[in-house]
C-alpha cells in the first residue's frame, strides 16, 4: 500500500531543498532602494488595525530569515542591510500608525 506523508512530500518538493546561504558582506550597501519599498509596504500595513507591532517584528523576522534561503539574487544581502530592513520596517509601520492615531484625536 503506498503510503504518502507530509514528511514524503516535503522531502521531494521544492520547499524541501531550500539551501543556506550566508551573506558573504557584512557592513556593504546598507541602505538601498529595496530600504524605501520596507518602509512603504510596512507602512500600508499598520493601516490593518489587527496587526500589532508583535506581528509586524513576527513577520519582518521571518522574511529576513526567509531571504537566507531563497535562491534569487536580489536575496543577497549584508547582514548590516538586513538590519537596516527590520529598521526601515518599524520606522514605516510606526510613523504611518502613529501619524493616523494623532490624526483621529
Amino acid at each position: 500500500m503506498l503510503q504518502i506523508t507530509f514528511i514524503t512530500i516535503f522531502s521531494q518538493s521544492s520547499i524541501g531543498s531550500l539551501q543556506y546561504h550566508d551573506p558573504v558582506h557584512i557592513l556593504s550597501n546598507p541602505i538601498n532602494h529595496y530600504s524605501l519599498i520596507h518602509f512603504v509596504e510596512y507602512g500600508i500595513l499598520s493601516l490593518l488595525p489587527m496587526i500589532k507591532t508583535v506581528h509586524m517584528w513576527s513577520i519582518s523576522i521571518g522574511w529576513e530569515i526567509l531571504e537566507l534561503y531563497l535562491p534569487n539574487d536580489w536575496a543577497r544581502e549584508s547582514w548590516l542591510n538586513k538590519l537596516f530592513d527590520l529598521l526601515f520596517n518599524w520606522l514605516g509601520f510606526n510613523s504611518v500608525r502613529a501619524y493616523f492615531v494623532r490624526k483621529s484625536k
